[in-house]
């Protein structure tokens, strides 16, 4: 074999091995951004004849290549995953791999995930059951409100804050309640969450609490998810109250929020003219 020949044949070698579902994986694991991005790309080319090796690198120590792997796995939607994405949701210690898994097994629900999840709540290990209750309120499933209500209690911040992020999507007629007290006395983080949750809940009786937040919370991250929140909740008895707060003022940002609080509400609060029908003499 000739000498040039013998290199172009070693290059169509490294190519080849670059490829194969293990050569992907190592690129993933690299920790070379381009390479990285470029065995995202070739995963999703291949599809399902990645899924095993992905399936494995679920076990892996390092949490960005876990991360990768469930989002792979949840973009290439194999069921094949399902049960090795519903154990990352569980008992992932990586909070961002773990927020990746839930995302995945939405896209992977073969009809046995929430069944786990919900199973899981009755676990003995108190992380599991937690990290079910966080998952189980992406999937609407109000099992999980009790649990959630317990974790606004929690003397671990991040849980405070996953309890108030996800009790805005599923919740009972304590949630309110609940939420309003992180919003008056938790820290930014919670409190910045509880704003935003208060308003997705969507319940006008919020409204008091909202306004007080606008008028007193040091935090402007606060502020501006508070006057966001109002203008959600379609109360257009607050408008004189936000006109008042928005003269004093001085975030930008915070304006900016006020400003289109004021627009919404009183957008929803005028009544639409109907313009009269030119069939029945309503014009020339």
């Amino acid at each position: 074999m000739k000498p040039g020949a013998s290199r172009r044949s070693k290059r169509r070698c490294r190519a080849q091995s670059a490829m194969s579902p293990a050569g992907i994986v190592r690129d993933l694991a690299s920790g070379d951004a381009a390479r990285r991005a470029g065995a995202r790309a070739k995963a999703i080319e291949r599809g399902a004849r990645v899924v095993p090796v992905l399936i494995k690198a679920l076990d892996s120590s390092d949490e960005n290549l876990r991360w990768d792997a469930v989002d792979l796995l949840g973009a290439i939607g194999d069921t094949r995953a399902t049960a090795g994405v519903t154990a990352r949701v569980l008992s992932d210690g990586d909070v961002h791999a773990r927020w990746r898994a839930i995302w995945a097994s939405t896209a992977l629900d073969d009809g046995t995930v929430v069944p786990k999840l919900v199973s899981a709540l009755k676990d003995r290990n108190a992380t599991v059951v937690w990290n079910a209750a966080v998952a189980l309120s992406v999937f609407g499933r109000h099992e999980a409100v009790p649990k959630l209500h317990a974790g606004l209690k929690s003397p671990i911040l991040f849980r405070r804050w996953e309890a108030a992020n996800a009790l805005g999507s599923v919740h009972d007629r304590r949630t309110q309640r609940l939420l309003v007290t992180a919003l008056e006395r938790d820290v930014n983080d919670v409190r910045r969450e509880a704003a935003l949750s208060l308003g997705r809940i969507g319940s006008p009786a919020a409204a008091p609490a909202l306004v007080k937040a606008l008028r007193r919370d040091a935090d402007p991250e606060v502020r501006w998810r508070a006057a966001m929140s109002l203008g959600r909740l379609g109360d257009a008895s607050v408008v004189r109250s936000l006109r008042k707060l928005l003269k004093k003022e001085r975030s930008e940002e915070v304006r900016a929020h006020l400003e289109q609080a004021i627009r919404d509400l009183t957008k929803s609060s005028t009544p639409q003219t109907q313009r009269p029908s030119k069939r029945f003499g309503g014009g020339s």
